[in-house]
């Protein structure tokens, strides 16, 4: 796509800082991209920032997580009996810590899943629909297809709009903030 490995690396680096950290800013218009690279893009959109940042999506920290507590559950499959835990940074994850990540990440798909099919019902095509839900609830910025790096929101139906902006808000503030917030106990003294 572009002239020399050398610029094809300063774009891509760019773009994938720019959507790792959901910076939102797009130099590039990788929908013109090979095949790979749109996949790689689409992977790091999941990801977003390490913990404690401000960056959107599910953060390092929790798919790293998920990932060794998957395979975890492999290992007790061959060792039903078997005593395992997940170490970050040396230090032993306590189980409720586990359940926690997991539930944050299953509450992710999950709105995921919501956020797409009131997309889709505006129209969308599934990639539109889809990365609109993951870059909106990550704060990411640029996705595919119709949402596209050269594209904007100005297409969607008022009440496709104002959904989005609260799946932003959502998002920002991390999903169990939101759920805090609208619990009844939190507002009694």
């Amino acid at each position: 796509v572009y002239g020399s490995f050398g610029e094809s690396l300063r774009y891509a680096s760019f773009q994938a800082a720019s959507i790792l950290t959901t910076t939102g800013y797009a130099t590039a218009d990788f929908a013109l991209w090979p095949g790979l690279s749109k996949m790689l893009l689409f992977a790091l959109m999941f990801v977003g920032g390490c913990a404690g940042s401000t960056g959107g999506g599910m953060k390092v920290i929790r798919i790293v997580t998920v990932i060794k507590q998957g395979f975890n559950e492999m290992r007790y499959l061959i060792y039903p009996r078997g005593v395992f835990r997940i170490h970050l940074n040396g230090r032993a994850v306590k189980k409720d810590v586990i359940y926690v990540i997991t539930g944050m990440v299953s509450l992710y798909i999950f709105l995921l899943m919501i956020v797409s099919l009131v997309v889709a019902s505006a129209g969308n095509s599934i990639v539109t629909s889809f990365t609109t839900a993951l870059v909106t609830l990550g704060n990411i910025g640029p996705g595919f297809g119709a949402v596209g790096p050269t594209e904007n929101y100005a297409f969607f139906p008022d009440y496709v709009k104002w959904f989005l902006s609260v799946v932003m808000m959502v998002g920002r503030l991390e999903i169990y903030t939101v759920l805090v917030l609208l619990t009844p106990a939190f507002w009694k003294h």
